[in-house]
């Protein structure tokens, strides 16, 4: 496929700046306004957006915004070098690629299912509703109080995964899938979002990234945040809007991005204070039985 001239031109800023967008909405407002969509290239204008909300519409997924709040850990001279360890996406013909097509045009199935609309509402990525996409996990939703040492190794972690996503999506720019494929996809696309290159998923990486803190913060209930952390980067595919070997590279980053982590003294510290402060909480902040109930019939399998 040849993307057309304006699109392509803007793939290096985009990326630059696109997984900068997703640690940036960790700390908005779960209740925040998404914007309005743009116009979208000809390919997109063929695939099947989601319907109206009963609130008016569906959110605009976009991944351009400003930098997160907070410094990372690292720093740009120790963050991993993903080019060492990073396998390019799939070239068009091999096995992969004809494998991540497939997966795409059978999880378009999947329209209006329950897993359907599980994964629509894991677009969102902002710090609350990700605390309280792992509630049920952890057994304790911490989306609900202030837990301010949680907060900042999940934030101070996120900033340090932004770069090595943006680098990666600069250098490799891949399509979305719905760029081109036609079929639903569950939500509806921003111009900065199909621009933005789809590999590594900046999405399945955050989730990853939370998954591997909250397990380490958390022992006890490892098992079922990794699972639902292995979900939530699933749930790009389902939507449409990520290839899955695109998912399997943002864990990838995100695995090496923890490992190099823990050579920080600041991180090691702050993990601690989490985890006192997660102790401390819990108990206090339980999530509701029936959404747990719901939630975890779509967790069995990928999709």
């Amino acid at each position: 496929m040849t993307l057309r001239p304006r699109v392509a031109a803007s793939f290096r800023l985009l990326a630059t700046v696109a997984a900068s967008a997703l640690i940036a909405a960790l700390v908005a407002s779960a209740d925040a306004q998404q914007p309005a969509p743009r116009s979208q290239p000809s390919r997109v204008a063929q695939a099947k957006a989601p319907p109206p909300a009963a609130s008016g519409g569906a959110p605009a997924t976009s991944e351009v915004s400003r930098r997160p709040p907070l410094g990372g850990y690292l720093g740009e001279q120790r963050l991993p070098d993903y080019r060492l360890f990073l396998p390019p996406p799939p070239a068009a013909g091999t096995p992969l690629a004809v494998a991540d097509a497939a997966i795409f045009e059978e999880t378009r199935k999947l329209e209006n299912s329950p897993r359907w609309q599980l994964a629509a509402n894991d677009d969102r990525i902002n710090l609350k509703a990700l605390l309280a996409d792992f509630g049920c996990s952890a057994g304790a939703d911490f989306s609900s109080v202030d837990a301010p040492a949680l907060t900042r190794v999940l934030v101070r972690s996120s900033a340090d995964l932004f770069p090595l996503i943006g680098a990666a999506k600069d250098a490799y720019k891949r399509p979305r899938p719905f760029a081109e494929h036609e079929g639903p996809i569950c939500v509806m696309p921003s111009e900065e979002l199909t621009a933005s290159p789809a590999y590594p998923s900046g999405h399945a990486a955050t989730g990853w990234l939370y998954a591997l803190l909250l397990a380490e913060i958390d022992p006890s209930h490892a098992d079922a945040i990794m699972q639902r952390g292995r979900a939530y980067g699933e749930s790009r595919v389902v939507c449409g809007v990520h290839y899955y070997t695109d998912i399997e590279g943002g864990r990838i980053i995100a695995s090496a991005l923890v490992a190099a982590l823990h050579g920080a003294p600041e991180f090691e510290t702050d993990i601690a204070s989490a985890r006192a402060e997660v102790f401390s909480l819990r108990g206090k902040v339980q999530p509701a039985a029936a959404a747990c109930e719901s939630e975890k019939a779509n967790l069995v399998t990928p999709w």
